[in-house]
């Protein structure tokens, strides 16, 4: 199988490279990008659509952060784009460092394991990961990130109903040596160590690049023999080969691997715990605790561009290793709620080929057209004790995806354009269960093999409106589509089937506007958005401790604003809003991680010192989120309270711009809430919160050549 892989990836790129040769011209000239003056904001270029183009000119609603957006505020990983983007919720997810809990505008995913989708698709350069678990990956050496909110139905597609999530990593290069490192010392002796480098091994046609990334400290959290746990022991390695065949076609070879052996965030007892403390808690001995995340791949992109139509290629193949185990309530007494054993075997392949033009049949129309298949398998082994040595489920599921899409874009005026699109999904799912009772032995009478197929079609329609060169009107309507599933948590075959859900479809409705003024000195996007779900997943945790998947209808619908200003040479303004009104048809409880309001407001300022003596940078912000439940189940215990954090940062950067000293703080204030909420028999089997991330304080040395 692998050799399959591996012969289609080189088949795809070989194809795309003899038709780049036989047909290749010069390739059109690259949108501006970065090129504003001190005094005015710098033109971000997207690829929302498929096709490079101005944020402002893109009718959905976006959020981009370029690699200095990123470094300027700090965010040295995924997690830290939270409050920069409206109506956004993000932490790291339940034992899981490195693995995102992420909602969108009301929607997300809980259970992080194999049978639960994400309804926010995320794109390593341009490749879709199927499993968000080692996804919250730190962003040194990273070119941009761009977060789609909103159904993408027609040009991402599947698993993208509520929005994407892209991110980006630089290119090599092939002209000369460029290399960047950092080291970072901080709280809880938090070391992090970051070094990239890009060479050309062949002048202007052959280019190499490596990233390294470390993170480690000694832990947040102690238990009652005063081990510490809460701590970060991660390493990554990025590699990629930039091959430029001629003027017009060029391949990118990338391969990754992350080990995450972190001791994560664990549970204290909230009705037992009497010292009230999150930091602090009882464990049983006994209780197995495990945790690694070990996700790697490799993919090729192949883009070759022609006098009237660009032809990407991308062909991936990715793998993910996960074992947990923790105990979820910390009486030895009863050991009433321990995961012994969660065990994840997944691999993927993918290949996707989109075309792009500017005319057909000539006349001016954007266009985008493609293809898309994904197989996925899934080894999942769990055992789940409560009260009582567990039984282990085995589950083998493969998932089978197929879309054709299509999109075009069509100048009415020079200032009016309409767009429309559509995609059609084959998604199939099929499950095999089996399992051992407690004393290892195979139940004869649990075995379980079914399928689900699902056959979509999603839809997008656009209009957008430049009243004046800078300012630009929009309205959009369209489905997206998440994949339903069986219950993957079931310790019984009665519960696979009735915990089993079916897809997710969604309609949204929204307009806003996109404006720039003061001769690009201000840009503030603001948009309104409704979103109805006729059969929305929504995840319950059971009395058994097991988390069930049902639908719902449900709607969500609210405001979104992002503020960028550069009122004088060196100070730059930004700020976010999102709201959020929401109701589920079919239940009293309300959507997780929905806060009613949420807002945010930074500075920077960039003072010279003089032509030698470098430059200070002063940055900071304050977020504000009003109060939300932290799980479907909303019990008082899951309420969190309305809170502020507080991040700021001063940084000196020689006069060569070569060396830059950072002292930094996050969540000044110290303010701790309870991130994850198990409430489960009124505590009886498991009373537990898991604590969000305390103030810390990083000093870093950063080197760019």
């Amino acid at each position: 199988m692998i050799k399959f892989r591996t012969s289609a990836m080189m088949a795809s790129s070989l194809l795309a490279l003899s038709a780049g040769t036989a047909f290749a011209q010069d390739r059109p000239a690259d949108p501006p990008a970065a090129t504003a003056s001190q005094d005015a904001l710098s033109e971000i270029v997207v690829t929302a659509q498929k096709r490079e183009e101005r944020l402002q000119d893109v009718p959905i609603a976006i959020t981009a952060l370029t690699g200095s957006d990123l470094e300027n505020n700090r965010v040295t990983n995924l997690e830290g784009i939270r409050d920069l983007v409206p109506n956004l919720y993000m932490e790291q997810a339940l034992t899981g460092t490195t693995t995102p809990k992420m909602f969108l505008r009301g929607v997300g995913v809980v259970n992080q394991v194999f049978s639960f989708d994400s309804p926010i698709g995320i794109y390593f350069d341009d490749v879709y990961i199927a499993r968000v678990t080692g996804a919250l990956v730190d962003l040194f050496d990273v070119d941009r990130v761009e977060f789609l909110r909103g159904p993408q139905g027609t040009l991402f597609g599947r698993n993208s109903s509520v929005g994407a999530l892209r991110v980006f990593t630089k290119k090599p290069v092939l002209d000369e040596f460029e290399g960047a490192a950092s080291i970072s010392y901080g709280t809880r002796h938090q070391v992090d160590a970051n070094f990239a480098a890009s060479a050309p091994l062949i002048t202007d046609k052959l280019g190499f690049r490596v990233t390294f990334l470390s993170r480690n400290n000694d832990g947040f959290q102690k238990d009652q023999l005063g081990e510490r746990w809460m701590d970060n022991n991660i390493q990554a390695i990025r590699a990629s080969l930039l091959y430029k065949v001629n003027d017009a076609v060029d391949v990118v070879v990338r391969g990754d691997y992350m080990r995450d052996h972190s001791k994560p965030t664990q549970p204290s007892n909230f009705r037992f715990d009497t010292d009230n403390n999150l930091f602090t808690f009882e464990r049983t001995l006994a209780a197995r605790n495990v945790n690694k995340v070990e996700p790697w791949g490799v993919s090729a992109t192949v883009n070759a561009d022609w006098a009237a139509v660009n032809l990407k290629s991308i062909t991936a193949y990715r793998a993910l290793k996960y074992r947990n185990a923790e105990d979820n309530d910390g009486r030895e007494a009863v050991r009433s709620f321990e995961v012994d054993r969660q065990d994840l075997d997944e691999w993927q392949f993918s290949q996707e080929f989109v075309l792009t033009g500017d005319r057909l049949a000539g006349i001016d129309l954007k266009w985008t057209t493609g293809l898309f298949y994904l197989h996925e398998k899934n080894k999942f082994a769990w055992a789940l004790r409560i009260f009582a040595p567990p039984t282990t489920q085995f589950f083998n599921q493969d998932s089978d995806t197929f879309a054709a899409y299509a999109q075009v874009t069509l100048p009415l005026t020079n200032r009016f354009n309409i767009t429309g699109g559509a995609r059609y999904t084959f998604d199939k799912k099929s499950l095999v269960a089996t399992q051992n009772l407690a004393d290892g032995t195979p139940n004869p009478s649990f075995h379980f093999n079914d399928s689900i197929t699902a056959k979509k079609v999603n839809w997008s329609a656009s209009a957008d409106y430049k009243i004046a060169k800078d300012v630009m009107f929009y309205a959009k309507a369209g489905t997206g589509f998440r994949s339903g599933g069986f219950n993957g948590s079931a310790r019984d075959i009665p519960s696979i089937l009735s915990g089993s859900f079916g897809p997710e479809t969604v309609f949204t409705a929204e307009g806003g506007a996109k404006t720039q003024w003061f001769d690009r000195r201000l840009r503030l996007n603001v948009d309104y958005f409704y979103t109805k779900y006729t059969n929305l997943q929504q995840a319950i945790t059971q009395s058994d401790g097991t988390i069930s998947t049902r639908n719902v209808r449900a709607k969500v619908e609210g405001i979104e604003a992002e503020l960028t200003a550069v009122p004088v040479n060196g100070l730059e303004l930004s700020g976010t809003l999102g709201t959020m009104k929401h109701n589920i048809f079919e239940s009293p409880n309300k959507l997780p991680s929905t806060p009613k309001l949420q807002w945010r407001l930074g500075a920077n300022y960039e003072l010279p010192l003089g032509e030698k003596s470098g430059t200070v940078r002063i940055g900071g912000d304050v977020s504000h989120t009003s109060s939300f439940y932290n799980s479907a189940n909303t019990t008082p215990a899951a309420r969190v309270d309305a809170y502020e954090t507080y991040n700021a940062h001063i940084s000196y950067t020689t006069p060569d711009e070569r060396w830059q000293f950072t002292l930094s703080g996050t969540n000044l204030g110290d303010h701790v809430f309870n991130a994850h909420t198990f409430d489960i028999g009124n505590g009886a089997i498991a009373a537990v919160q898991y604590p969000s991330t305390p103030r810390r304080w990083l000093m870093t040395v950063g080197f760019k050549y």
